[in-house]
């Protein structure tokens, strides 16, 4: 991976903002709706979160994503990537690797990433949801999405688009890593 990649240690960042916010554990798993188990092994990085548990936590928290896995930097109107300066972005030892291609403009209305999926990676085990709609393009490899229990297996040039409302999940179910381009709005995760 090259040197412009971050592994994020979120479970130091949910910690001090819970402890900021004088919540117990037991309290923001309440609000959080995950297990007060589940809380303490994401802050002693015993457990990686999946996508879905860092949303519900990051409400409850009253934070976007991007507060665990992105510092703060100034946001402009125009943003230009080019593909070797992509941050990529693994959440603690997480079977994904998130390449940001766009989310950084102020007022920002969508968000856009290539995500780098391992052998046998996916969502998590509960399906997740969000506002706005969501368009996946598989670009290399076979990822199979569940959308309101509906499977979709996607292989290179197949694509998805769905109301994000609607419960959904996916995972690699090929035998080589998954490059997926998803796209988002309006963005959760900054």
């Amino acid at each position: 991976m090259a040197n412009n990649s971050v592994t994020i240690n979120i479970g130091e960042k949910i910690k001090e903002l819970r402890k900021k916010n004088e919540l117990s554990i037991q309290k923001l798993a309440k609000k959080a709706g995950v297990s007060p188990a589940g809380i303490y092994k994401i802050e002693t990085n015993e457990m990686t979160p999946t996508i879905t548990t860092l949303m519900k936590i990051a409400e409850a928290l009253d934070k976007r994503v991007s507060f665990f896995i992105d510092e703060e930097d100034s946001l402009s109107d125009v943003e230009y990537i080019h593909e070797k300066e992509r941050k990529k972005v693994r959440i603690n030892e997480s079977r994904v690797i998130y390449e940001n291609v766009a989310a950084r403009l102020e007022d920002c209305l969508m968000e856009a990433y290539v995500a780098i999926i391992e052998v046998d990676g996916s969502s998590g085990d509960e399906p997740m949801s969000h506002r706005g709609e969501e368009l996946d393009i598989c670009l290399n490899g076979t990822i199979e999405f569940t959308v309101r229990d509906q499977v979709y297996v996607l292989d290179p040039g197949d694509s998805l688009h769905f109301k994000a409302r609607i419960p959904h999940s996916w995972k690699n179910i090929g035998d080589e890593p998954v490059r997926m381009i998803s796209v988002v709005t309006p963005p959760p995760f900054s």
